[in-house]
């Protein structure tokens, strides 16, 4: 497959499920935006393979064989329309393997693991899943350094536990629960609880603390926005309140998303913003 093509093919994943095409994207270059593409369809698809119910059963080899096509790109050989892309988008913007690998990893703990003792074993699954890719993003950007790394890392973990906050009604019935046992027993919530979707105080209680720990990681990120000049700031500020407004709505949904997810409206600000998260930072659901 010709490069064009191939980005062709990863544009069309990027924006495949979401109702919403981020306008910010207009900001960044071309040669920024094939690339947030070619990240995108790559974290997207692994993702598929490691969440969808059509992969049960082949999920371990899906993910080697991605694996595999993803150390071949990074030697210079590519035949996937996803690694096709990434190898010019690598190779024009230096983005790294590691990253790759990170998010490689922890889609396979994802297909392996469906509970979390404590919030720190979340985090490590956060540190994996999503900050590699705020850190592509910053490559991409043009923008990286340590001081906005750690601000980045802190953005992508809150992002990903409000995924994780937002899509407990659709995670549970796949037997997936992000919320920490270690929590579950510190608000007296019985297991049984929680996967039979019971809106009870307690579960209300163990539902606002972790909300409270996402706003307090938004908080600690909010500093790369004004510190990402131009057009980095403007586009991770629409990521930054788009994440917040998903937040907000889903501590005033309470225990109700535990049954239903958040509807986020087409004309709202925190449904653009998600959709820049989504197409971004990988962020999904």
């Amino acid at each position: 497959m010709d490069l064009a093509a191939a980005r062709r093919y990863c544009a069309a994943v990027a924006r495949g499920r979401d109702e919403l095409t981020p306008i910010f994207l207009g900001l960044l270059s071309r040669a920024q935006r094939e690339a947030l593409a070619a990240v995108h369809a790559f974290v997207r698809l692994a993702d598929d393979f490691a969440d969808e119910p059509v992969f049960a059963g082949r999920r371990e080899a899906l993910l080697d064989a991605w694996e595999g096509a993803l150390e071949r790109c990074f030697a210079g050989e590519a035949s996937h329309p996803v690694f096709v892309a990434l190898r010019a988008s690598a190779h024009e913007l230096g983005l790294p393997p590691e990253p790759f690998r990170d998010l490689l990893s922890a889609f396979r703990q994802d297909a392996r693991v469906g509970r979390y003792e404590t919030f720190g074993d979340v985090l490590d699954y956060c540190r994996r899943s999503a900050d590699p890719v705020g850190r592509l993003v910053l490559r991409i950007l043009g923008i990286d350094d340590a001081r906005r790394r750690a601000w980045s890392d802190r953005l992508c973990t809150a992002l990903q536990l409000t995924r994780f906050w937002l899509n407990l009604s659709v995670d549970i019935p796949r037997d997936r629960l992000y919320l920490p046992l270690e929590d579950l027993d510190r608000f007296g919530v019985p297991l049984r609880d929680v996967l039979e979707r019971r809106a009870t105080p307690a579960m209300g209680s163990l539902l606002r603390c972790e909300v409270e720990r996402a706003e307090g990681l938004f908080r600690e990120g909010w500093p790369l926005v004004p510190r990402a000049g131009w057009p980095g700031g403007p586009y991770l500020g629409a990521v930054w309140l788009g994440g917040r407004g998903v937040l907000a709505m889903t501590r005033a949904a309470g225990t109700r998303v535990f049954r239903e997810r958040p509807v986020l409206g087409v004309r709202g600000g925190a449904a653009w913003g998600w959709a820049a998260a989504r197409h971004g930072l990988g962020v999904g659901g």
